[in-house]
């Protein structure tokens, strides 16, 4: 068997990787709209043009959110149709996981092993699965972000772990300021977390170079900071921020009482979020030490592990700075955790037996609890979007129907479907015809008003039962 994966490695990457593909596009597929996502969509379709767009998201920007790649993303998505953004949010995964597998160092050239540590980590621990990754407004936000992001991270480390191949550094030079700029204006404190791992690959750079006698500085890395530095510039002086900063704010703690606060909670988020990562990462950390690997300062200052740990941490506690941040906020700096653990485990010499037979079962039990946890969600997803759909054809129905008095009833998900791959549960309709997300529904459909009940109680009244 062993034989046959080694002589079959690159095809079995391939496939792995197409697999993965296939498997979040049936997920996406199955994530109708929900939630904001009605919201933008009502601007959307008012708008005939891609400067229509624009338009809008500089009036976002004035009074609500400086994140304007991610939120035009949005705005984007919504105007094409939803199969067009299924696919290329699978795509978007995939190259969050290549881009996760390119910052590994010392792993095997087509790594199946890395790889599908990347995808069962991705699967297992990523923070609010259904929010960061299938749901319209925050895949644009999340994932996309950290796409954009790890982008800048590994290009940058290219250039530092290769400057012999820099051919036009004028080109480089403005290249690197403008993708700075995009990858700082996706997402406050992922952003943030991102150019502190970039200042620290070049600061090691810098140094080991010098003590080499080398060329310790480039033009790409002032220019790539400096626009990672205006982009979060960007972002966190919109007059949008300081609006919704203040209305989030109100009623909490100020001053260094608010910061301790904040600071507790988000150390019990961190806990309560990335408990088995963290596990595993400190039992990593003892066998490296160990191993002579994490001793003395060079070597704890050149190890990735330790470098995007603290990245982690960094993008963690950023949050103490903003009031009560929502798990999801979490997303970047769970990517960064998951690099640091991955490459730990990377670099653990496997001679022993015991060590081989530890990181083999790893992957192995993850397989096993994704193939059936997988084939589960994705029935539960499959029964959401079917209830979502009859939802919508009952609100069509009502409007299209010549007596209809467009006050329409409609039944509540079922609670036995809510899966932790779907965001539908969380912003579901309710009994209250002004609810948020009840009055997205009547502008976008067009209707009087709507409310729901759960199915049990509208099955009484409308179904069958009730006829």
């Amino acid at each position: 068997m062993a034989a046959f994966v080694e002589k079959h490695r690159k095809q079995i990457f391939w496939i792995i990787l197409a697999a993965a593909f296939l498997a979040i596009l049936a997920y996406n597929v199955l994530t109708p709209y929900m939630s904001d996502d009605y919201a933008y969509a009502i601007e959307v379709r008012k708008a005939g043009s891609i400067w229509d767009l624009v338009k809008q998201q500089y009036g976002e920007y004035l009074s609500n959110s400086g994140r304007v790649i991610g939120q035009f993303n949005v705005r984007l998505s919504l105007a094409v149709p939803k199969m067009v953004f299924n696919v290329v949010n699978s795509l978007m995964f995939v190259a969050l996981v290549l881009l996760m597998y390119a910052n590994i160092s010392r792993k095997k050239k087509k790594d199946i092993f890395v790889l599908l540590l990347i995808i069962l980590f991705l699967w297992k621990f990523a923070v609010s699965f259904g929010q960061t990754m299938l749901w319209i407004c925050g895949a644009c936000n999340y994932l996309w972000g950290s796409v954009f992001i790890l982008g800048f991270i590994t290009f940058y480390r290219f250039y530092l772990n290769h400057p012999e191949k820099i051919r036009r550094p004028l080109l480089l030079t403005t290249g690197s300021f403008f993708f700075g700029v995009l990858a700082g204006w996706c997402n406050e404190n992922t952003s943030g977390g991102g150019l502190l791992l970039v200042l620290l690959f070049a600061a090691n750079f810098w140094w080991d170079q010098r003590k080499a006698g080398k060329r310790s500085l480039y033009p790409f890395m002032i220019s790539g900071v400096l626009g990672m530095c205006c982009g979060m510039l960007g972002m966190i002086s919109a007059p949008g921020i300081r609006n919704r900063s203040d209305t989030m704010s109100q009623g909490a703690y100020t001053g260094i009482v608010g910061l301790l606060s904040r600071t507790y909670k988000i150390t019990l988020s961190i806990r309560e979020l990335f408990w088995g990562v963290i596990l595993i990462t400190a039992v990593v950390l003892v066998l490296l030490a160990l191993q002579k690997k994490l001793c003395g300062w060079r070597q704890i200052r050149r190890s990735e592990t330790v470098l995007f740990l603290i990245g982690a941490l960094a993008t963690s506690y950023a949050l103490a700075i903003a009031p009560t941040p929502a798990d999801r906020a979490f997303f970047g700096a769970g990517i960064f955790l998951f690099i640091a653990c991955i490459q730990g485990i990377v670099d653990v010499a496997d001679q022993e037996l015991t060590i081989k037979a530890a990181k083999y079962s790893l992957v192995s039990i993850l397989c096993a609890w994704l193939f059936f946890t997988y084939l589960d969600q994705l029935v539960n997803l499959a029964r959401i979007y079917r209830e979502e759909n009859e939802r919508v054809e009952m609100i069509k129905a009502d409007k299209a129907d010549p007596e209809g008095d467009g006050i329409v009833v409609v039944p509540q998900l079922r609670e036995a479907f809510q899966s932790p791959y779907s965001n539908a549960h969380e912003s579901d309709l309710q009994d209250d015809k002004d609810y948020w997300i009840n009055l997205f529904y009547e502008v976008y459909y067009d209707v009087g008003n709507i409310t729901a009940i759960p199915r049990e109680e509208w099955d009484e009244l409308y179904g069958e039962d009730g006829q």
